[in-house]
């Protein structure tokens, strides 16, 4: 009875179990097959996102700059492969786009699940319908159009556009952006890539169990971003490219004939320079054996044991060839017309062997690859010298190791009196807007979008080609800032003292003192060194010397018009007593000029003055009381500021007092003295744009145009609207003041026309550049500056950064052309002529520009 009771039991239990189930199996196939049928189709869908196309990039006249050309891409959609059949595919797609398999593959493995792969750009209208004909070989993809960004101008206004990439992990922190998007990296594309990038769309497509796709079940398309209109106008831009370009193959040019000509003047004299450095070496090298020796007497003497190593001193030396002879060194980088290069980049494998070019070449060889610990050290022989070197070591005189690995090292092979860049911009003084900008040497953004490989990123890295270096290269402005002290004296009334004819210095009658801006010079990324006038008067002087009036003894000035007697130097006190001589760039003077004579002249002296009466008179009640008078006008012009251009990476520049002075050496950057004070020589060096005072071209440019317009600091701008596809402004970038200077209209008036007299007139620095100009050349107005960034000595060649700042028309400006040549020599040799094709081309057009020709060797 038990028994039956159980069985009977479990057979209900089963029968409530069968018949849940069999109702749920009912409701399932009856009541709910329209819901389910509509999930499996929902899993049969795959959903492929496309790109949007970005916005065009248009000049000022409506030419395109940068836009989207349509193409066909095929892209492998990760999800729809499956792991054991990636190989396959691979192959597959090697044989049909002609790309290696093993490449395809790795992209496959490297790629995460659900990625989209873009394997090709470019496909014919056939090979896109063979992939469709053949999709059951082809699972996963897919033939989509794909926006490919153009640059039709090539290289035109480059550094100004930017680049585009994929996206770094700070872009990804950006809402919306993904690891397959496209985003700009540099210039216009970076700063304004929201704007640009549009909104992606997406395709639908069927694909059946197998992830072969079935059919297309329907389209959203992309929506583009917005157009940008510049203020660039592509005919401006493209003269200031040529120009640049030309103007630093002019000072290359002129640096090789220099050094021909001291080659052939000094071919003895340097057989002697190298005979004299050997003999020196010689002589330090038995003085300091000496000392050992009798270092060594004197510890036995006191019972002392010797070290037998510390003793025993290598009297044998070698001297750097490169040091004693400097520009003159045969071993220099040339080109192969055997013109300098600034750097060239040379890797060498292990146990390999390379040509180092030069007039005299070298060669070099990779002997070995240690490792030692966390270090790769290389072994390296030199025309039969050895160096053990690692990454960041400078050896051979040349060379700078950039990059050791197990199998190869990478160095550079520099030259640093090879002019380097050449930068220019052209402003319009009456809004701000940028007329055309550029740096050179160079590069095509379209190289980014079909790829650069990693030795062209890496050789036009080394050349700093995609550096934007009218916003981020920083240059001792030399000269060109006179203009800062000329507004300042014509405002503030201060102006040279009267000192006697006697306190200055005719010829070479006194020792020479080193001149300002030694220590300062040109720096791309910042970091000018200490300023530092003159040395103190004293010993080395043949005669004895008269004493010297104190300035509170003398008169000023009263009057812009007043004459000064520009002599050849100055020679005068500190308040600290301290007897100094500074030295015009003209050693033999000027003569006597008023202040419009020492602008159009560059006459050193007077301005050192107003900075000794600044100094001088900083704590006197009756006097000037502001020592950082200088600073304060300088700062108002936007110098020491970023100007808020419209484009990343701006560097502000640097306009020194004696605060930041204090925090440098706090900071202990060494950037300037570890001792002492602020003193007045670095004023000195300041005031005529050397020591420590560093400017971009732009900000040159947007602060002389705030000079000549009258007192107006505008916010620089590249953008002038935003449009949509059918034309419609959207938003606007609109003009903008960043401050008003209280200018006296006279002031502008005088500073226009001394501006043309440096052009036009008869004792103008940049008046030899002119010549030839043609039609409307006396509305042409310029300052020149040439930055001093390596001294001459007696053994070593100088090296200056030539400066030039012009203006058109002179008396009504809608033009401010700004150009640097980096190491190229003196503003009137070569910075004016650059700049004078480009103002020919602005006022005459395009056939009215002549060919790059030497101006004079002026300040």
């Amino acid at each position: 009875m038990t028994g039956t009771w159980r069985i009977a039991v479990v057979g209900v239990v089963l029968a409530v179990m069968l018949g849940a189930l069999g109702l749920r199996l009912w409701t399932i196939q009856v009541t709910e097959t329209d819901e389910y049928t509509a999930e499996a189709e929902r899993n049969l869908i795959r959903v492929v996102p496309t790109p949007a196309p970005r916005g065009d990039i248009l000049d000022r006249n409506g030419e395109l700059l940068a836009g989207t050309k349509a193409s066909l891409a095929a892209v492998v959609d990760m999800a729809l492969v499956d792991d054991d059949f990636q190989e396959g595919l691979a192959q597959r797609l090697s044989a049909f786009l002609n790309q290696p398999a093993s490449e395809i593959l790795e992209r496959f493995e490297n790629a995460n699940s659900g990625a989209q792969i873009i394997l090709a750009e470019d496909l014919t209208e056939r090979q896109a319908l063979i992939i469709f004909e053949h999709r059951e070989d082809f699972p996963g993809v897919a033939v989509i159009p794909q926006p490919i960004r153009d640059y039709p101008g090539g290289d035109l206004a480059a550094q100004v556009l930017g680049y585009i990439g994929k996206p770094s992990e700070a872009d990804l922190e950006r809402p919306g952006v993904k690891g397959t998007d496209v985003v700009g990296k540099a210039g216009i594309e970076r700063f304004y890539d929201d704007r640009l990038r549009g909104v992606e769309g997406v395709i639908k497509y069927q694909v059946d169990a197998g992830r072969s796709v079935l059919q297309r079940l329907g389209e959203q398309e992309s929506a583009p971003g917005d157009n940008l209109v510049l203020t660039i106008d592509s005919g401006i831009q493209a003269q200031l490219q040529d120009s640049l370009e030309a103007g630093l193959g002019l000072a290359r040019e002129l640096e090789m004939a220099e050094r021909r000509e001291a080659l052939e003047e000094e071919n003895g004299d340097i057989r002697s320079r190298l005979f004299l450095a050997r003999e020196a070496a010689q002589l330090e090298a038995t003085r300091a054996a000496l000392e050992a020796e009798a270092a060594a007497e004197n510890s036995a003497e006191e019972g002392i044991a010797a070290d037998e190593d510390s003793v025993a001193v290598d009297t044998a030396v070698e001297i750097d060839e490169g040091k004693v002879l400097g520009s003159l060194y045969p071993g220099l980088p040339i080109d192969g017309e055997g013109v300098c290069v600034p750097v060239q980049r040379v890797e060498v494998g292990v146990a390999s062997r390379t040509l180092l070019s030069g007039i005299k070449e070298r060669t070099m060889r990779l002997e070995a690859v240690v490792q030692d610990r966390s270090r790769r050290i290389a072994v390296v022989d030199i025309d039969g010298e050895r160096f053990e070197v690692e990454e960041g070591d400078s050896f051979a005189t040349t060379l700078r190791v950039i990059a050791v690995t197990d199998d190869d090292i990478v160095v550079s092979h520099t030259d640093k009196w090879c002019p380097v860049r050449a930068v220019g911009v052209v402003e319009d003084p009456n809004d701000g807007s940028i007329i055309a900008m550029a740096s050179y040497p160079s590069f095509e953004p379209a190289a980014f979008v079909s790829g650069l490989t990693q030795t062209e990123w890496e050789s036009l890295g080394t050349i700093n080609a995609f550096t934007n270096f009218a916003v981020q290269g920083q240059y001792a402005p030399a000269s060109t800032f006179k203009t800062v002290s000329y507004v300042l004296a014509m405002e503030e009334g201060v102006y040279p003292l009267d000192r006697p004819v006697g306190d200055r210095i005719l010829g070479d009658e006194h020792t020479e003192a080193a001149p300002p801006g030694e220590e300062g010079g040109a720096e791309e990324e910042g970091g000018a060194e200490e300023g530092g006038g003159a040395e103190e008067e004293g010993g080395a002087e043949e005669e004895p010397v008269q004493p010297i009036p104190s300035d509170s003894e003398l008169k000023p000035l009263t009057s812009d018009t007043d004459l000064y007697n520009c002599t050849g130097s100055l020679r005068f006190q500190f308040n600290d007593g301290s007897s100094q001589v500074y030295r015009d760039w003209k050693r033999n003077g000027h003569g006597p000029l008023d202040l419009h004579g020492a602008l159009q002249a560059s006459c050193d002296l007077y301005f050192w003055e107003i900075s000794l009466r600044i100094w001088n008179e900083r704590s006197d009640e009756t006097g000037i009381n502001n020592e950082d008078l200088w600073q304060e006008w300088a700062r108002s012009f936007g110098f020491g500021t970023e100007s808020g251009i419209d484009l990343p990476f701006e560097k502000p520049g640097l306009i020194p007092d004696r605060q930041w002075f204090r925090d440098e050496q706090r900071k202990d950057t060494g950037r300037v003295r570890s001792t002492g004070p602020w003193v007045g020589g670095d004023l000195m060096n300041a005031i005529v744009g050397q020591g420590a005072v560093l400017v971009t071209p732009l900000q040159l440019a947007n602060g002389f145009s705030a000079m000549l317009n009258g007192g107006t600091l505008w916010t620089p701008r590249v953008v002038s609207e935003m449009v949509d596809q059918g034309g419609n402004v959207v938003d606007e970038n609109p003009k903008s003041v960043i401050q008003t200077i209280d200018m006296d209209p006279a002031t502008v008036r005088t500073l226009r026309r001394d501006m043309q007299q440096v052009v036009n007139g008869p004792i103008g620095t940049s008046r030899a550049a002119f010549i030839g100009f043609g039609p409307n050349v006396s509305t042409v107005g310029g300052k020149t500056g040439t930055a001093e960034i390596i001294k001459a000595t007696e053994d070593v060649q100088e090296v200056d950064t030539a400066w030039f700042v012009g203006v058109a028309p002179v008396l009504s400006p809608d033009y401010v052309v700004t150009v640097v040549v980096e190491r190229g020599g003196s503003g009137g040799r070569v910075a004016a002529p650059v700049a004078r094709q480009v103002l020919q081309y602005i006022l005459n057009g395009e056939r009215a520009v002549t060919s790059l020709e030497a101006g004079a060797d002026t300040d």
